[in-house]
């Protein structure tokens, strides 16, 4: 190939205030999907004013840039007219040498990312903005029309087929999760069983004769962790780990690189953690999940937003009651106590109300078993699906990269 310029972003793109346009379509800008109407995701919680006067009008071509996200990828050249916050970008076409598809893709490469990330300017990353003024002098790799169109067209056919492969193995994931809890839900229930008692006041439905149901605080102590040091230097006691509320992962606990906060030692066996445990997220985005401790966490402790369950009756195997915690979290019944709640929680009253099935014990542990041996297998396949799902994701963006910097020859490969 012949080598091919770059030209200045601020040759091609000249910023557009054009506003006023109440009356069209909002769009939204992502970094998956570029500039798309809003109504068509269901993933976007942020509420359009009811004066949109001072939105921007964006048209076929144009592109949009998300100041605050730029760096992450978050633009796109528009196929949509609509308009979109006036705290974004809108750049118009200045050239008529460059193709709107062409510069979809060369705009959201690797390496234009990389300059964007670069440029913005802010004291950390939430507060990273990237203007027109640095980004404008952004080089851009510009073959003629021809060439920028038959790049595009390459791309899409050759990203159809990786998307296409995305999208298949992200519904086999959904399905996985699906069937990691219904295998739950119907063991932890006694589904198939025969049911008797429990009823539609309980998130579980019926349960077989011989099974009981009982709140958690009858058969464990519920305590919530330490409140974080606000002032580290006037804390009593030693530095020790803590496990936090984000050290509890949907399918895992994530202990690497802990936090640590100062413990006395009469502190640090109040909050101790030990084989046998449960603990559960109190507050914030993931309250609700759990996690059963298989092993002793000596010389840890955990924060208040951290709630521990200990065994105090020892009728309630640990493990099969973080399998009907997990069980209650995706029933959506924890969900539905915090509905009027201004911040999400899951309070240690209301986590101890919860009622669960109580099989007898030595059923419990069969139940537990049984499930750890499901779970594993089918945890097994998502991982290897996501695996897929992310080397594809790179092998896309690699891609793009390689053919709008003119490391691939579309011409042999068309």
């Amino acid at each position: 190939m012949t080598a091919t310029r770059k030209i200045r972003l601020k040759y091609l793109y000249s910023p557009s205030g054009e506003a006023n346009r109440p009356n069209e379509e909002v769009l939204s800008v992502y970094r998956d999907h570029g500039v798309i109407p809003k109504s068509s995701r269901s993933d976007n919680f942020n509420k359009t004013p009811e004066n949109v006067e001072r939105y921007l009008l964006v048209r076929p071509d144009d592109l949009v840039v998300n100041r605050m996200k730029a760096w992450q990828g978050s633009l796109g050249v528009s196929n949509y007219r609509g308009i979109v916050s006036g705290d974004y970008e809108v750049l118009r076409p200045v050239s008529e040498s460059v193709s709107g598809r062409y510069m979809h893709y060369a705009l959201r490469s690797r390496h234009m990312v990389g300059e964007y990330r670069v440029r913005s300017t802010g004291i950390r990353p939430s507060q990273w903005r990237l203007y027109w003024d640095q980004m404008g002098d952004i080089r851009i790799p510009l073959p003629s029309l021809e060439e920028q169109e038959r790049i595009a067209a390459y791309l899409d056919r050759e990203t159809a087929q990786i998307d296409t492969l995305i999208t298949e193995q992200q519904r086999l994931v959904k399905m996985l999760r699906e069937r990691r809890i219904s295998v739950v839900r119907s063991a932890i229930s006694g589904v198939g069983s025969g049911g008797s008692i429990g009823g539609s006041a309980d998130w579980f439905g019926s349960l077989p004769q011989e099974w009981s149901a009982a709140p958690i605080r009858r058969h464990f102590n519920v305590i919530l962790g330490k409140m974080l040091n606000a002032n580290k230097d006037d804390a009593e006691g030693t530095e020790a780990p803590y496990l936090a509320a984000g050290s509890i992962q949907p399918e895992n606990l994530l202990l690497d690189e802990p936090k640590t906060m100062a413990f006395t030692t009469p502190e640090l066996d109040h909050y101790s953690l030990r084989a046998g445990d449960v603990v559960v997220v109190e507050g914030g985005a993931g309250y609700g999940r759990s996690h059963y401790l298989r092993h002793d966490l000596p010389g840890w402790g955990f924060q208040n937003h951290v709630a521990r369950l200990r065994s105090s009756t020892g009728l309630v195997d640990g493990l099969f009651a973080t399998f009907c915690l997990k069980a209650c979290l995706a029933s959506g019944h924890i969900e539905a106590n915090n509905r009027t709640a201004t911040i999400p929680s899951l309070s240690r009253d209301v986590l101890g109300a919860i009622r669960i099935p109580v099989p007898p014990i030595s059923e419990q542990r069969q139940i537990a078993k049984y499930l750890d041996e499901q779970i594993v297998r089918i945890d097994t396949l998502i991982v290897e699906s996501e695996r897929l799902v992310e080397l594809s994701q790179e092998r896309r963006a690699a891609l793009i990269t390689a053919a709008v910097t003119g490391q691939i020859d579309v011409r042999r490969e068309s």
